[in-house]
Formats: structure tokens, C-alpha cells, sequence
């Protein structure tokens, strides 16, 4: 049976879950478009990808574990949401502040690798994430308090 009170944050819960399982498959395709021209793959690298070791394909590299990695994280933030004691708004801001950082992060990661000066973008996911993060710890934090 659900509290009521904490019906906000399992519903919050359920979007970060539902969120990072999609990024997750997003970084599963991306994966597999990468694999076409790696190692020496049935297609060739496009020309600014080609050297492995280059920035570029670094940033798509990169990019591709953003997918992965972010989607994991959402998927247990969101199991977190509905167990941590803080209140809805707290909730709202960690949960989108982890979306925020996992739409971005991989989408500027890929620009910057067509576009280097994307890469100054880079500290607006990175802020969304230790912001989520921290709000996380913190409400982890209380319950530890009487």
C-alpha cells in the first residue's frame, strides 16, 4: 500500500526509472552504431572519426558511456526517490537535475566532437548531475537524524 504522502515522489521515481532504462537503450544503439566502423568494421569511420586515439572519436567514445552510465544512475535514483526522506519539491529538482544531465552530457559530448567549442557547454550536465547528487546525499543524510 503507498503513503500517500510520498505518492509525488514513486510517481517522480517511476519517470527517472523510465527515463534512464531509455537512455540506456539509447546507449545500447548508439553503441551499436559505433561498432559498424570500429576495429575495422563492414563500414569505414567517417574521416574526423577515423583515428582512434583523436579527441573526436574520444568525445563519441565518451558519449556513448554517457548513455549507458546516466541511464543507470536515473534508473537508481528513481528507485531511491520513494525511500529517501526529503520533501516533494527536493525530489523534483534531484530528479530533473539527473535528466537534465543525462540529455545533455551525451548530446553536447557528440557536438563537441563535430564542434569543438561545444565542449564549453559540458559544465551545465556536469552541474545538473552534482546537483542531483547532492540532493540525493543529503536526503540520505536525514535519515540518519531523529
Amino acid at each position: 500500500m503507498n503513503d500517500p504522502v510520498r505518492e509525488p515522489s514513486v510517481r517522480l521515481g517511476l519517470r527517472s526509472r523510465r527515463f534512464g532504462w531509455s537512455l540506456f537503450l539509447a546507449g545500447i544503439v548508439y553503441g551499436m552504431i559505433l561498432g559498424t566502423f570500429a576495429f575495422d568494421g563492414p563500414l569505414a569511420a567517417p574521416d574526423r572519426l577515423a583515428d582512434y586515439v583523436a579527441t573526436p572519436r574520444r568525445m563519441i567514445r565518451l558519449a556513448h558511456i554517457a548513455c549507458m552510465a546516466l541511464g543507470l544512475v536515473n534508473v537508481l535514483y528513481g528507485n531511491e526517490l520513494g525511500r529517501v526522506p526529503f520533501s516533494d519539491r527536493l525530489a523534483r529538482v534531484g530528479s530533473g537535475a539527473l535528466i537534465v544531465a543525462g540529455l545533455l552530457m551525451p548530446g553536447i559530448l557528440t557536438l563537441a566532437a563535430f564542434q569543438p567549442a561545444w565542449k564549453w557547454g559540458l559544465p551545465v550536465p556536469a552541474t545538473a548531475a552534482l546537483v542531483a547528487v547532492s540532493v540525493l546525499v543529503w536526503g540520505l543524510g536525514k535519515e540518519d537524524r531523529p
